[in-house]
């Protein structure tokens, strides 16, 4: 992808915005200790925030740490996300084109750039068929708002039916030790096989399966 060699490791900033008691500050904190620890990679996401209203909240977040952090900032790769909505607070798809071109540049704003290095299709929108979706990115590649596309919580049909159209930088799924969908669905090895970076995400379980994570005694060890 962009920007040369990216880390294994990467942050997710979804619940620094997402969580009802926020705290922008010690978000910027946690930013900076991240990339001061060596991480390149942020993923976010114009849905990473309360409601509606609240919209792109952790984008400006996010481009708020990367202006005011003293390293280099040229290191850092922001990878964002369109296709989902927050009506009342609820995650509500829309792959539509119209909304993923809007979507597009209201990130683009709220990042403060002029080319978003990764966007991806943050979910497959069961009322619009996956082709006019990838299509809009494809277009937005082309117009130069987009290097990259990736695809994100898709099944390997939805991958192979997405490179009949354009190429597909990455896929960003659920993985981890407490969750192997990912392999057990062949999405892993498939991206492997076509060169495709895999993006894990809940790499620790995620809050919901955390005492699952706690109790297995390998993890625990390693950790």
């Amino acid at each position: 992808m962009a920007n040369g060699v990216i880390g294994r490791i990467g942050l997710g900033g979804m619940r620094l915005s997402t969580i009802s008691a926020r705290d922008d500050e010690r978000s910027i904190e946690v930013l900076h200790a991240a990339f001061d620890a060596g991480v390149t990679l942020l993923d976010t996401s114009d849905a990473y925030c309360h409601d509606e209203t609240d919209t792109g909240h952790n984008e400006r977040l996010i481009a708020r740490a990367v202006d005011e952090w003293g390293g280099d900032r040229e290191s850092i790769l922001v990878a964002t996300k369109g296709g989902l909505t927050r009506p009342g607070g609820r995650w509500v798809p829309d792959g539509r084109a119209k909304h993923l071109v809007a979507a597009c540049e209201a990130s683009l704003s709220a990042l403060g750039v002029e080319r978003i290095e990764l966007y991806q299709l943050h979910a497959v929108d069961p009322q619009t068929p996956l082709g006019t979706s990838v299509r809009a990115l494809a277009r937005l590649r082309k117009s130069g708002k987009v290097r990259d596309i990736g695809l994100c919580n898709v099944t390997v049909g939805q991958i192979a039916e997405a490179r009949t159209i354009t190429d597909i930088a990455s896929v960003q799924v659920e993985f981890s030790a407490v969750h192997d969908d990912a392999i057990r669905g062949g999405v892993v090895d498939y991206c492997r096989q076509h060169d495709i970076a895999l993006i894990a995400h809940s790499p620790l379980g995620s809050p919901r399966r955390i005492a699952r994570l706690l109790a297995n005694g390998v993890v625990a060890a390693l950790a």
